[in-house]
């Protein structure tokens, strides 16, 4: 046995340092402290097939009923009207994944038709359109043989995870007589539901506030899933005054609810099933929030299962997400990286483009909004911080300020600061960590205060001067207020501050929310800009109602190329970039216009009917890497069938960083396991994999690489004679 060696201190799940007091070590005061370690540092989520990490699952919805979904999602988005284009829209939409009800008890669930509604047809068109599936069931366990068919069924058609939607119906009670004994029947279920799908991924939805399901078997269900999906449904004033219908008090009093019971299973005796030791600290599992979204209902848009009778504003789903996002109490290692929303064709338009407008989760192609509380501010000056929320894992409650007439119901977060009128020497500021230059949206959110200034200094600082932008936080309280677009550098010299000397004296000035949000996405070149340039000859038109802006060029074919059109963006990133064009389409058109994509290390060509897929943009080339610059170009040639070919605009949109992952040091240490150390972009997850026959890939871990390099041990590797090793950006 290793001799114990004394600690000072220790990092909790939020990365802050607790300090130990010194001790001399023995068993009779290790123990307690190991317990606590346990639950403090819980075990790293496991990657599963497909390379799902359960801690980075990002944003996704469920579907009740597939024919209500493809019914323009309920009525509110016409483009959808069959499986594919609903899971185009879920792309378009930032969305990773779907849930998709499959089964209730054991049963298959089919919507208004006979049969399942998940199948392999189904997965393959999600797959197509880069969406993952999720199967779910309403589990009861009345029946657990026959929910374990159910889970069989849906990753028999090829799902990607399995969801176990258990709630009240496995709380002990008269109304419930199949549960004897929840623990063990909840061990049964997916304990064997994971036996057949060892590296599938698993989760499951239940009630968040624990208290009042103590008879649930949160501990079971835990140790054998990879996530947990809590129902942070909305409460009602009614029931919850203290909640005061706010989506950030819900947040919070589910996180009061999930630390609590967290911290208790470190004191929970080791446990034995079958013969084999359970801890339970490894029931604590990443947590990804789950909001029900309900909108307005359109007449005729569900046709085969209810509509929710109530209509939540739309702002909710976005404070939500964002949030869930800037949580500084979320009970998950790095925060929650994952947010759902129940159910699909319930949600609606406005409500659509908030949770397309909200981020969650770290990606190659995405570039996250920065989301920030007030606590994320540091302060000069006395300011008075206000407290709006709290918890006992009980109860809710309300406090607000007295100088409100408790009306400051809407904050972002569970508390917020302001001040009274100064010379502007007192000042909040925030230092946002930049990953990715650019231009961002800045959008500040103040609560609702019956003195607010309407005229509070809001300061940006960047790498070209300081803006100073006055801000009327007299109106739109409880939502997002644009600032201004302003250009920022990496890293965190940059800087946004809101000073205490505005006009209105008797006035005061809120510090609350900050949103910075990626402006660079998309770069468009239309056929007039001073970036498109000619050769040979190319006429200009306006005849075609399905252009792009006011006109367009076009020139006749020919067997050889004679006349080109070349679109070089100027880009201010190095990067992963989709190109999409614009043509308008004719019968005239060519059926195989040659466009070229030059970028960074190759060339792709592309031939184009540009006789279909006309008034709108049409992508050739997704992911390709151009340096920053104008190094890279797109051109379109005139050696074509048919009469003319069109050039009109093309679009050059920011799918992620340009790195090229490697591996840069690979040694074996004398007891077999095996150290890596990894270069790739900041801020982003790198997934390490390895192989022993070069056909067969596992995945190790998933990492966030949070400065440019990080090392990884494999400890299994001392299990195998050889092996192989590669890493990915996530």
């Amino acid at each position: 046995m290793s001799p114990l060696r004394s600690a000072t201190a220790v990092q909790d799940r939020l990365g802050f340092t607790r300090s130990l007091p010194a001790m001399t070590m023995t068993w009779k005061n290790i123990l307690p402290l190991l317990a606590w370690l346990l639950a403090a540092c819980p075990a790293s989520a496991v990657v599963r097939d497909g390379g799902i990490d359960p801690a980075n699952l990002g944003k996704g919805v469920w579907i009740y009923g597939m024919k209500d979904a493809t019914n323009k999602l309920g009525g509110h988005i016409a483009a959808v009207t069959n499986i594919n284009s609903l899971m185009a829209y879920y792309k378009s939409a930032g969305l990773r994944y779907c849930i998709i009800k499959s089964a209730t008890g054991d049963k298959l669930f089919g919507d208004c038709t006979v049969g399942g509604q998940l199948t392999s047809n189904l997965v393959s068109i999600a797959h197509s359109n880069n969406i993952l599936v999720f199967g779910y069931n309403r589990s009861s366990g009345s029946n657990i043989v026959g929910e374990v068919a159910m889970a069989d069924y849906v990753f028999n058609q090829g799902a990607d995870g399995f969801i176990f939607d258990a709630e009240a119906e496995w709380e002990s009670g008269v109304t419930h007589p199949w549960i004897t004994n929840a623990p063990a029947q909840a061990w049964q279920l997916c304990s064997q539901v994971r036996a057949n799908w060892t590296n599938k991924f698993l989760a499951h939805a239940p009630f968040p506030i624990i208290y009042f399901h103590t008879s649930f078997p949160y501990k079971e269900f835990g140790y054998w899933c990879d996530a947990v999906m809590p129902q942070i449904y909305h409460f009602s004033l009614a029931s919850w005054p203290g909640i005061k219908e706010s989506s950030s008090a819900a947040i919070n009093w589910s996180d009061v609810n999930w630390r609590t019971w967290q911290s208790s299973l470190a004191g929970l005796p080791q446990t034995n099933y079958a013969g084999q030791p359970v801890a339970w600290t490894n029931a604590i599992k990443p947590i990804t929030p789950l909001q029900d979204v309900y909108g307005e209902v359109i007449t005729g848009g569900i046709i085969c299962e209810s509509a929710a009778a109530a209509v939540y504003p739309d702002t909710d789903v976005l404070e939500f997400t964002d949030y869930s996002a800037a949580d500084p109490h979320a009970q998950t290692v790095g925060g929650y990286q994952g947010v759902n929303f129940w159910r699909t064709d319930t949600i609606g338009t406005n409500q659509w483009l908030n949770i397309i407008g909200g981020t969650s989760g770290n990606f190659s192609n995405l570039v996250n909004n920065l989301v920030l509380d007030d606590s994320r501010a540091s302060y000069v000056g006395a300011w008075n911080a206000v407290k709006v929320f709290g918890a006992t894992t009980t109860l809710p409650a309300f406090y607000g300020n007295f100088t409100t007439n408790g009306t400051d119901t809407n904050s972002f977060g569970t508390n917020y600061c302001y001040k009274a009128q100064g010379s502007g020497a007192a000042y909040a500021q925030f230092c946002p960590n930049i990953l990715i230059p650019g231009k961002y949206d800045v959008y500040q959110w103040h609560v609702f205060f019956t003195n607010a200034s309407a005229f509070v200094p809001f300061t940006i600082g960047t790498p070209g001067g300081t803006n100073t932008v006055l801000v009327n936080q007299q109106t739109n309280s409880g939502n997002w207020t644009l600032i201004g677009r302003f250009n920022f550098s990496s890293g965190t010299n940059n800087f946004i501050r809101i000073a205490d000397n505005f006009t209105d004296a008797t006035n005061f000035a809120i510090v609350d929310g900050l949103k910075l949000m990626y402006a660079d996405d998309d770069l468009v070149l239309d056929n007039t800009n001073a970036e498109t340039s000619y050769a040979g000859s190319w006429s200009t038109s306006t005849s075609a109602a399905d252009k792009f802006k006011s006109d367009y060029r076009f020139a006749s074919s020919a067997a050889s190329a004679t006349a080109t059109a070349t679109f070089r963006p100027d880009l201010a990133n190095a990067g992963l970039y989709d190109v999409a064009v614009w043509h308008s389409i004719g019968g005239n058109r060519a059926t195989n216009a040659p466009w070229t994509i030059s970028f960074f290390g190759g060339n792709t060509n592309i031939l184009v009917n540009q006789q279909i897929n006309g008034g709108g943009w049409f992508q050739i080339a997704a992911a390709r890497p151009f340096a920053a610059g104008t190094n890279g170009f797109v051109a379109i040639y005139n050696q074509a069938s048919n009469s003319v070919v069109i050039a009109d605009a093309v679009k050059f949109s920011f799918a992620g960083p340009l790195s090229p992952v490697a591996v840069t040091s690979l040694a074996r240490q004398n007891d077999g396991r095996v150290n890596l150390s990894v270069n790739s972009t900041p801020g982003y997850g790198v997934v390490i994999e390895r192989t022993t026959n070069l056909t067969t890939w596992s995945p190790l871990t998933s990492l966030l690489n949070t400065n440019g390099a990080l090392n990884f041990t494999d400890s299994s590797a001392s299990n195998h004679n050889a092996g192989f090793y590669r890493a990915r950006q996530n």
